[in-house]
């Protein structure tokens, strides 16, 4: 197959740089629900690659089932391929206008499949193009000459949103760089140096309440001493009978002191278990894997023994619990025995406090030690966590349903200050995406590892907006830095989107009118490719020229991308063409003229423009130029 993309010269008839036109295509309109009219528009000015622009809900659910059939048997009738774009207002990760929530994620999931689904309509490989956040800020980037300071990090965070992971309402705060005058000695806080203490502080004054509790419990101990001392005399002569009423005054209050303080120790224990209990449980669930296994390597004989005892009065608790619940139960009618049985409870169930006192102590010893759990983390970091999940799981549903037709699952950057909007955040989203979907290919499949992971870089990949990524030059980045983070991503690569902007805005401009670094990010995307580079479609989402010009700029990117006017390299090209008079843009043609079909009545005059006939105000993919 001939190279679809060059910079190389072999002969006198070829360009620098162009791009075939098979591979350029083009957007539907994302204002109406009529999708067919909208893609027979498309294909019958020659684009044989539509993307379906559905990027709103409402909008997506307005398509009726029966019209994605109709496209997908148009996609077959004219060797193009359509594919879809869902709603761009998803979040993969499960963020929202609240904030975000596993009850969201699972939305999401299952809002994917709903899509997957319609896209499996369009026929086998259909791309589904998701965008990675939904809005959702993680870093406010800026480039090292931008800073113009000695000692900041190259490309150093200027802010950087973490969200706590333990916290039910996972709050988003942001973390800025600062330098602060010390006594003697200045010190730079990154971003992420203030995230890394911010979890240090926290799991220490968690660790220090702890401690707390126990220091308050010793002073009631001491108290509670004091009263025992006066209460044992007292208690001995009211045995004997020979207590004053004073004295027995005195006995009641002591009593009720000792109620009170030993009520007051129960509540202080039970902060504390509970307390130990959620320690651990962010030490498991959050704690980095290389600080765990440095934790249990040096006390894992404490650990376990204090696992293993809390465990063990776990179950006699538990079992002590259903046996009270059988008595009430079952005994209502035989009070004495019921009250027997729940004294003889009672001393089962001191058998049980004693050793929980010796664990509780033991278990202050080992959370000591225990290194402080990742708790806040950045949303960069907790959006790839998220969305490999719901993709993951999307992409075992569409393989489980579809098979080998499953449609392929491509994850948008968006733009570079939200989550996952650089490349190599990205890539890594992507990464563990396929590591997951893999895993549960092999464990509920049972595929085998390299199989699943065929499988998996099959169906899941990233599509990549040269347009979105030029945001970075309104953080001080060049071209040059642009084009290398599509050298970052081009690995995983499924779908491309062209647009043009000036890197401030997303304006969608027809390529060649902004400033974006298109040729030399596709440059990078094709090198990282190689073969594969000539299977993705380049999707040119020119909306802006559209909707401000009211005219496709169809032209416009054919030019711009030097495109020949044939199948064949050899020219001519659309560039030197595009504005000249000749009888080949008249008609059918001198090859094929109007007269013959007249006199034999084979023409396309007459045929309904879905199936190539005459389009008014544009040319038919079977009259005019050729355009495959």
């Amino acid at each position: 197959m001939s190279d679809i993309f060059t910079n190389e010269y072999r002969n006198n008839n070829e360009r620098e740089f162009y791009v075939n036109q098979r591979l350029l295509g083009a957007t539907t309109s994302p204002q109406t629900a009529n999708q067919i009219q909208e893609a027979s528009s498309r294909l019958n000015s020659g684009v044989s690659r539509v993307e379906l622009e559905l990027i709103s809900p409402e909008l997506f659910d307005s398509v009726p089932k029966e019209h994605f059939d109709e496209l997908g048997r148009m996609a077959k009738l004219t060797g193009a391929k359509i594919n879809v774009h869902a709603p761009a207002q998803m979040d993969l990760a499960g963020f929202g206008k609240e904030g975000w929530s596993e009850g969201k994620r699972k939305e999401v999931e299952e809002s994917m499949k709903h899509m997957i689904d319609n896209g499996a309509r369009l026929g086998p490989g259909t791309v589904v193009n998701f965008h990675s956040s939904g809005g959702i800020p993680a870093f406010e980037w800026q480039a090292e000459k931008a800073l113009g300071e000695e000692g900041i990090p190259k490309e150093g965070k200027r802010k950087m949103f973490v969200i706590d992971q333990a916290d039910p309402r996972h709050q988003i705060m942001p973390l800025e760089y600062e330098e602060k005058d010390y006594f003697g000695h200045k010190k730079i806080w990154t971003p992420e140096a203030r995230r890394e203490n911010i979890n240090e502080t926290t799991w220490h004054q968690e660790r220090l309440q702890l401690f707390n509790y126990e220091k308050e419990k010793a002073e009631i101990g001491e108290r509670l001493g004091m009263v025992d001392s006066q209460l044992a005399p007292l208690m001995a002569g009211k045995e004997k009978g020979v207590l004053t009423n004073d004295e027995l005054k005195r006995l009641s209050s002591l009593e009720n002191q000792k109620s009170v303080m030993m009520g007051h120790i129960n509540e202080l224990n039970s902060h504390m278990d509970t307390q130990l209990d959620d320690l651990h449980d962010k030490f498991s669930r959050y704690g980095v894997k290389d600080e765990k296994d440095a934790f249990l390597k040096r006390y894992g004989k404490d650990y376990r023994e204090v696992f293993d005892l809390s465990k063990e009065i776990h179950d006699k608790r538990e079992e002590y619990g259903n046996k009270v619940k059988y008595i009430s139960d079952n005994y209502g009618k035989y009070p004495e025995k019921a009250k027997s049985e729940f004294e003889r409870l009672q001393e089962e169930y001191k058998k049980i406090i004693e050793p929980k006192e010796e664990l509780r102590s033991q278990l202050l010893n080992v959370v000591e030690k225990m290194p402080a759990p990742e708790r806040f983390v950045s949303t960069d970091d907790f959006a790839k966590d998220k969305l490999s999940e719901t993709v993951a799981n999307s992409a075992f549903y569409a393989y489980n349903k579809h098979k080998n037709d499953a449609p392929i699952i491509a994850v948008e950057n968006v733009f570079p200050d939200w989550t996952l909007g650089r490349a190599d955040s990205l890539r890594d989203a992507v990464e563990k995406s396929r590591e997951k979907f893999a895993k549960q290919l092999v464990e509920k499949k049972g595929m085998s590892e390299k199989k699943a992971e065929e499988v998996s870089k099959q169906l899941i990949g990233a599509t990549w907006d040269v347009g979105h990524i030029t945001q970075l030059r309104k953080f001080g980045y060049s071209d040059k830095q642009i084009a290398e983070e599509a050298e970052k991503i081009a690995p995983v690569v499924k779908h491309i989107h062209v647009t043009d902007n000036f890197g401030f805005s997303d304006s969608h401009l027809a390529p060649g009118q902004g400033t974006v670094p298109i040729k030399e990010q596709l440059e990078k995307l094709k090198k990282g490719l190689g073969k594969e580079y000539e299977k993705v479609a380049h999707i040119i989402e020119s909306g802006g020229f559209a909707s401000q010009f009211k005219t496709s700029p169809r032209m416009q990117e054919l030019q711009y991308f030097n495109s020949p006017l044939y199948e064949h390299e050899a020219g001519p090209y659309w560039k030197n063409l595009a504005y000249t008079q000749a009888e080949y843009s008249m008609g059918y043609g001198i090859m094929f003229p109007e007269k013959h079909f007249e006199m034999y009545g084979s023409g396309f005059s007459n045929l309904p423009q879905e199936l190539g006939g005459q389009v008014t105000g544009d040319k038919s993919r079977f009259s005019g130029a050729p355009n495959q």
